[in-house]
């Protein structure tokens, strides 16, 4: 069985500028009707953009005199659509079936990713360091929780993937093998940001932070659509029931976070 990724990248520069003049609008438009109508857009250009075109998007809004305000107004909108598919994801299956618990992982690790960010929100108008103990105390124990949640992808890692290759669906699991290396590196630049407390300029320590999580978070949203409509139906349609049987215990021997 051949399985191969739609890339969906199409031409970088029409995407990228697509998604400038999405944000541009969704940071001036007002109205409710226009704005439903711009998320939309924005959602249905997001489904054939990799995330990496969003954040050199932003970038350039950044340097043609948009502020990080500016571009937070609109990440908390495309991170709000994000999180709906994770939430309401259109892949059912039984609550005893291990992809149940693929998914159930996507849930917490992204409420994780959020909360994180929303945190990184709430500290920026702070003046320096000594204001946010606290905050910097809840960071680091979600920055830790989301190296915790690597579990999900060794989970993954050695279940799913050799079966799938064995079945002959190989270009996948590389894929996505890819992916997860790229979000650990992530999740390692936000623990070394973090490590810079106090060190560093303090609105430069703030920026840093917020630029990893959200590509962090848009990274996972757009690894996550990959493996509801593409990792998992592969395997729903080619694994046997002995299978899915190994893979349960497997899990179940890897342990959970």
């Amino acid at each position: 069985m051949e399985v191969k990724f739609n890339k969906g990248k199409g031409n970088f520069k029409e995407a990228k500028d697509k998604i400038k003049e999405i944000l541009k609008s969704l940071k001036k438009e007002e109205s409710p009707e226009e704005l439903e109508k711009l998320k939309k857009q924005f959602k249905d250009t997001l489904d054939k953009a990799d995330p990496l075109i969003i954040a050199i998007a932003e970038g350039e809004l950044v340097q043609e005199g948009y502020s990080l305000d500016d571009i937070a107004s609109a990440c908390d909108i495309h991170l709000e659509l994000f999180k709906d598919q994770i939430e309401n994801p259109d892949l059912s299956v039984p609550e005893d079936h291990p992809i149940h618990r693929f998914q159930e992982d996507h849930r917490e690790i992204l409420a994780l990713m959020n909360r994180f960010y929303d945190i990184v929100k709430s500290i920026k108008d702070k003046k320096g360091f000594d204001d946010i103990a606290d905050e910097y105390k809840e960071m680091k124990e979600i920055a830790d929780k989301l190296m915790e949640a690597e579990n999900h992808n060794i989970r993954q890692e050695n279940t799913l993937f050799p079966i799938l290759e064995r079945h002959g669906v190989e270009e996948a699991p590389k894929i996505m093998w890819n992916e997860h290396t790229e979000m650990k590196d992530d999740k390692k630049k936000i623990l070394k940001t973090l490590d810079k407390f106090g060190t560093m300029n303090y609105k430069d320590f703030v920026s840093e932070l917020q630029g990893v999580i959200v590509l962090l978070i848009e990274t996972f949203a757009n690894h996550t659509r990959k493996e509801e409509n593409i990792l998992y139906p592969a395997a729903l349609e080619t694994f046997t029931d002995e299978e899915w049987a190994d893979v349960k215990e497997e899990c179940d021997n890897l342990g959970y976070f």
